[in-house]
């Protein structure tokens, strides 16, 4: 939930819910919007189905288990999904478990999981990519298709088109278009509360927003200030870093901060969260959360 525009909203959806259940391996805040929590494993506690990829060389790459349960009450997605379904009446179609489904898969690719867990990863150099001819694409007209026209039957453009940002950025000399994206060592919001992880953040001060440094003398703040980020929808206080490495009507905020959920220690209270900034919206047809239409106001703080 923290991770999409205007989680306040999307909290307020779940809680119109007759029933909502959340499956996740920390008390995030979709956990606490949600009725029941069903805890699951980590990824070092569970097996993982095979995943396959293309690419120049195509291959296929296994997560496996490494250490037993640390908490004796958590259970895999694959237990928790079948003891619902036996729960509910339909146990008779999970009648399998995770190692015979993995296996299965594999024995598409003449391979097997036993196999698969001695390497964690096999390619398959016969199936590599070669030029030659033209290769037939799955489309209407077998070509590569530049135009849709299951997209103008829809009501879209029926080819890719400019269209005009949801907001335009006012020239007052104190906005900014608010932009984010993820940093290297996060994932998202999930790993946030990871202690190694939010250390390196706190080492480098990667919590921090950016600000273009001619805009940011205009304004009287200086690289580690402390600003106040505000819009319609919320309010909030950070430190900045001044750089020539941006835009000057872009303020950029890293997604992965701003828990605000006080079971997640390590992460809560840290930053500022991009999406409670940001208008709920999904763009037609394709479902994009529009997450860079949000404009913010900045001001030093004791200015």
């Amino acid at each position: 939930m923290a991770g999409y525009s205007r989680p306040a909203y999307l909290q307020q959806c779940l809680a119109n819910l007759e029933l909502s259940v959340c499956i996740d391996v920390q008390m995030t805040e979709t956990c606490h919007a949600c009725d029941y929590v069903l805890p699951d494993t980590s990824y070092l506690e569970r097996l993982e189905l095979p995943e396959f990829y293309g690419g120049k060389v195509p291959a296929v790459a296994i997560r496996d288990q490494v250490i037993e349960k640390v908490h004796p009450n958590t259970r895999p997605v694959d237990q928790i999904f079948s003891e619902l379904a036996e729960a509910c009446g339909v146990g008779q179609y999970f009648g399998f478990t995770v190692e015979e489904l993995a296996d299965a898969q594999l024995a598409t690719v003449g391979l097997s999981l036993d196999g698969l867990r001695a390497c964690g990863v096999s390619s398959f150099p016969e199936k590599a990519f070669k030029y030659g001819p033209y290769p037939k694409w799955k489309t209407p007209s077998g070509k590569f298709q530049f135009a849709s026209d299951a997209c103008e039957k829809a009501g879209l453009p029926r080819t890719p088109q400019w269209l005009e940002p949801a907001v335009a950025v006012p020239e007052d000399g104190k906005s900014f278009r608010l932009i984010g994206g993820k940093q290297a060592v996060h994932t998202h919001t999930q790993t946030a509360n990871s202690e190694p992880l939010m250390a390196i953040t706190k080492q480098y001060g990667l919590e921090r927003v950016w600000m273009n440094a001619s805009r940011a003398e205009e304004l009287g703040i200086s690289d580690g200030d402390t600003v106040e980020v505000s819009n319609e929808q919320h309010t909030g206080k950070v430190q900045v870093k001044v750089t020539q490495r941006i835009n000057p009507d872009a303020l950029y905020m890293p997604s992965h901060y701003g828990c605000s959920s006080k079971e997640e220690k390590t992460a809560y209270g840290v930053g500022l969260r991009q999406m409670d900034y940001v208008p709920f919206r999904i763009e037609p047809g394709y479902g994009g959360i529009c997450s860079q239409e949000a404009v913010v106001t900045v001001k030093k703080v004791g200015a």
